[in-house]
Formats: C-alpha cells, sequence, structure tokens
C-alpha cells in the first residue's frame, strides 16, 4: 500500500490529530490525504524547501514563528514545492498557532498535531518502514510483471500480447508505433500522440521523451536504425520504468525480426517479379508460392516523384521513400517486389482497371508518387503487362499521378516516340543528313519530310516545295546514300517518319 497523510492519521500508537479543516470546493482529483508521501524531515526553518523533496511531510515546533507570524507566507512556499502536510509538536515550544490552522485550511495543506509523548523518530521510523517496504513491494510486483510479460511474448502474436499485458500490469494505456508512425499494437486503445511520435522518429537517435500531456515515448532500435516508439501514459516510478525498458527490449527483438523476415519476403518477391519478366513461371511459382494472385490482375510500377530517387536498401527504415511505400497499409496482402528504385505490386483487376482506380489513387496522394497502371492481364501474361505499365509510368512522370496504359494507347505511337530512348534513335538515324545540311547549306531534311508526307509522290512534294521533281529525286537519292537505306521500302519510310516526328 501506498504511504499517505491518511495512513499515516490511523496509525493510533502515534496520536495524531488532524486539525486543519479540508475544504469541499473543487475537490482535487486525488484528497490531500490520499497523495503519497515520500519522507519526513523535522525541521524549524522558516524556509526549508532547499533541504526537502516533493512529497516530503514536515515535522516542526514552531521555533520559526515569532510574535508576528507569517503563517500564509510558510505555507504557500511549501504547498507551492510539494509538500504533502506539516506536523506541529504542540506544546513543546508553543501551542497551535490559529493562523497556521487559518492558512492550512486555504492551502487545503493537511495540518497535524504531534502529542507532546511522540518523538519525532518515532514517525520517521514508521514512515521509513512503509517505504522500504512499498519499495520491496514493487520491485516484487516489477519482477512478477516482467515474468508475466515475458510468458505473454511466448504466445501467438507476442508482441501484441506483450502490450495488452503491459497495459494490465500498469493500469494505463500503453501504444506501439512502427518505424513509420503508425499505430501497430495498442491496449485499451491508441495513444494520439502521432505527431511527437513521428518527430521522434525523424530525428533518428535513440530518445525517451514525455509529451506535453505527460505520455512518456521511448525509442526502439538503435541511432539511425530506430524501429518504432513504446507510448506509456505516465508518469511511471522506477519499478514500472524497468518493466518498460523490458518490454522495450522485447520489442527490438520482435520488431528486428519482423524487418528481417519483411526484408527476406521481399527478396524472394523480386526475384519471382524477375521471373515473371523473363516469362519463367516455374520458377516464379517456386519461389512466390501461394503470394502469386490467382485471376485477372494490373500490374503497377510505382517510382517516387522526386528527381532523386534512392534506392531501397533497407525496406522498414522509416527514411526511405519506397520504405514508406511498401509499409503503406493499402498493399497488405498484395504481392510487391522491389526494382532498383521502384516498386511493381500485382493489383486484381477489378477496381483498378477502372478509371478511378482507388487503391493507386490513395497512394499517389498519399506519398507523391508516380504510378503506371497496365491493362488487365494474368499471372502468365505479366512479361506483357510490365511493358504497358513501363510505358504508362513514363506517361505519369510527365503528366503527374497515376496513368494507365489505356490513356498511353489512345494516344497512338506519339506516346511511345517522346521518350529519350526513341529520340536518341531518331537522332542517330537523321544524323548524317542533319549534319550534310549543316556542311552544304542543303534542305535535305525539309525534302525528305515533305516527300513522305506526301506519301512518296514526286510532283505533289516539288510542287509543295518549290522545286523541280528531278532536283527532289537527287534529294531523296542522296538521303539513301547518306543514311544507307532503300527508301522505296515500306518500312525504311515508317523509320524515317517516327524519328522525324520524334525530333520535332
Amino acid at each position: 500500500m501506498t504511504v499517505t497523510v491518511r495512513r499515516l492519521l490511523a496509525r493510533t500508537d502515534l496520536g495524531l490529530r488532524l486539525l486543519s479543516p479540508l475544504p469541499d470546493r473543487a475537490a482535487p482529483a486525488v484528497h490531500p490525504l490520499d497523495q503519497p508521501i515520500t519522507w519526513v524531515a523535522g525541521t524549524d526553518l522558516d524556509d526549508p524547501t532547499p533541504f526537502l523533496t516533493e512529497g516530503n511531510v514536515v515535522l516542526t515546533t514552531g521555533r520559526q514563528f515569532g510574535d508576528a507570524i507569517d503563517a500564509d507566507g510558510y505555507v504557500s512556499r511549501l504547498a507551492a514545492f510539494g509538500i504533502r502536510a506539516i506536523g506541529f509538536a504542540s506544546g513543546v515550544i508553543r501551542d497551535v498557532p490559529a493562523e497556521l490552522v487559518d492558512a492550512c485550511e486555504r492551502e487545503a495543506m493537511p495540518l497535524f498535531d504531534v502529542p507532546y509523548r511522540t518523538p519525532f523518530i518515532a514517525i520517521t521510523r514508521y514512515v521509513a518502514d512503509l517505504v522500504s517496504a512499498e519499495a520491496h513491494g514493487r520491485s516484487v510486483w516489477a519482477a512478477d510483471a516482467q515474468r508475466t510479460i515475458s510468458g505473454a511474448a511466448l504466445r501467438d502474436n507476442g508482441l501484441r500480447s506483450s502490450v495488452v499485458e503491459l497495459s494490465r500490469q500498469l493500469d494505463r494505456p500503453v501504444t506501439l508505433f512502427d518505424a513509420t508512425g503508425d499505430a501497430l499494437h495498442a491496449a485499451p486503445a491508441p495513444l494520439d500522440v502521432h505527431a511527437d511520435v513521428r518527430r521522434l522518429l525523424e530525428r533518428g537517435i535513440p530518445a525517451a521523451a514525455p509529451t506535453d500531456d505527460g505520455i512518456l515515448l521511448q525509442t526502439i532500435g538503435r541511432g539511425g536504425q530506430l524501429r518504432g516508439v513504446l507510448a506509456v501514459a505516465g508518469p511511471l516510478d522506477h519499478p514500472a520504468q524497468s518493466v518498460v525498458a523490458g518490454v522495450v527490449a522485447l520489442a527490438v527483438m520482435a520488431l528486428e525480426q519482423r524487418r528481417s523476415l519483411a526484408e527476406a519476403t521481399l527478396a524472394l518477391r523480386s526475384g519471382a517479379w524477375h521471373c515473371l519478366q523473363d516469362d519463367n513461371l516455374a520458377l516464379a511459382r517456386h519461389l512466390a508460392g501461394h503470394e502469386l494472385p490467382a485471376g485477372d490482375i494490373v500490374v503497377a510500377l510505382i517510382a517516387p516523384a522526386a528527381a532523386d530517387r534512392v534506392p531501397l536498401d533497407d525496406a522498414s527504415r522509416a527514411s526511405s521513400p519506397l520504405g514508406a511505400i511498401l509499409a503503406d497499409p493499402a498493399l497488405d496482402g498484395l504481392f510487391t517486389a522491389r526494382e532498383a528504385s521502384r516498386i511493381a505490386v500485382l493489383l486484381p483487376a477489378g477496381d483498378e482497371s477502372s478509371r478511378d482506380a482507388p487503391v493507386s489513387r490513395d497512394l499517389a496522394v498519399r506519398h507523391s508518387i508516380h504510378i503506371g497502371l497496365s491493362s488487365p492481364a494474368t499471372i502468365e501474361t505479366v512479361s506483357r503487362a510490365a511493358t504497358q505499365a513501363e510505358l504508362a509510368l513514363s506517361r505519369a512522370a510527365q503528366t503527374g499521378g497515376v496513368a494507365r496504359f489505356d490513356e498511353v494507347a489512345d494516344a497512338g505511337f506519339d506516346a511511345v516516340l517522346d521518350t529519350e530512348a526513341a529520340r536518341s534513335i531518331a537522332y542517330a538515324l537523321l544524323r548524317p543528313i542533319a549534319e550534310h545540311d549543316a556542311a552544304h547549306r542543303t534542305a535535305l531534311t525539309t525534302s525528305l519530310r515533305t516527300w513522305l508526307e506526301h506519301n512518296g509522290a514526286w510532283d505533289p512534294a516539288a510542287s509543295a516545295l518549290g522545286i523541280h521533281r528531278h532536283t527532289l529525286r537527287k534529294h531523296i537519292l542522296k538521303i539513301a546514300e547518306l543514311t544507307g537505306r532503300d527508301l522505296s521500302s515500306a518500312r525504311v519510310r515508317a523509320e524515317l517518319i517516327l524519328a522525324l516526328e520524334s525530333t520535332q
């Protein structure tokens, strides 16, 4: 039992008697007689607070009170410091001053009479025995609590069981947050400290800090590799803190194991994804097993919108852009894989093949990312769908947010021509013509474009250029010589048309 003024007054052999009435107005959450006592100290100093600690009881003979008694100043100083009660030894030097009784009543400070026959040492010894017994009891409680919590950790979902048991042992709310600052387990309900938790995680260093509301936050993990934060409604004494420290140690191991398992699973999925792109379905099934979805799917390729894309080295690291995406609850239960600085996801076709695409849309908004979606496919045709998603992702990088392959297909070949790869091939094909024009001040490129626009018809093309058709023939023959290609071939003409479109 906690040592309190009420318990001290109940010790009949000490003969202590309460003198100051405690008012009923605005009763505090904890009655003044039920506040915990940390120690008793005998002193006749006018201001003993520099030599005391919060929670003490002051025993005095009243020597400090002269003819002019400043009882209000004396009591207010003790009350502000956190003194729990005043014991006055009446009859040793003087009787209890009425002014002191009134001042204690106004401050709701318990004032009790210590009879002449009761020495201060008897009160001190009694409180010391109680404090010692309480400390021993709390130590026993802490040991029992740690054993109980360790047993809970051996159950299925041991981390959650440990959090629930910690809350029961402390009789106060407890919440475990993961490395992204989201509540992972809570008992009985999550504590609303998400902003404080995320600020603590962003610092990236181990720390323990209270919030403005008195909730204690303890990081989990090493510096630069924080795995989460444990939040407990405070305050906590030393035995309770030791129990919390034990849960933090369990959480470190559990979350580290969870992270390692997540990384291993992600590595297997990534291997399976590369096999799917190579049309090696048998090996993909061997690596990913039942995680490969059945039925129609949509391939989604996800990339951070920032230009400086950082490869994902740690799937559970909150500071990694892709790590935060992988941890998003929207991807729970879906096949996800890592591909350099991107994420591949196999989504159920259904809603994701529609223009609304809820999962993709929500992800893009929350994480400021680009997402390319393929047309509906099956697990057997993932390689083709991956190419579609690649094209859609290129479009998303230009338009922002989410792009679907259907939008790329609707735009025709212009969509695939507007890429660096297509422009590189086009410049290489047309470079000899451009260099000849620059060196000889000719207009072969213009002649070629006009001739192709008129489907190779000489007279209409020459007329549009304002030159003789024989001159145009010479230009086209020179282009064939420079490029080493037969312009009578429909395929060659098509390549030149695409090259000219790409370089416009």
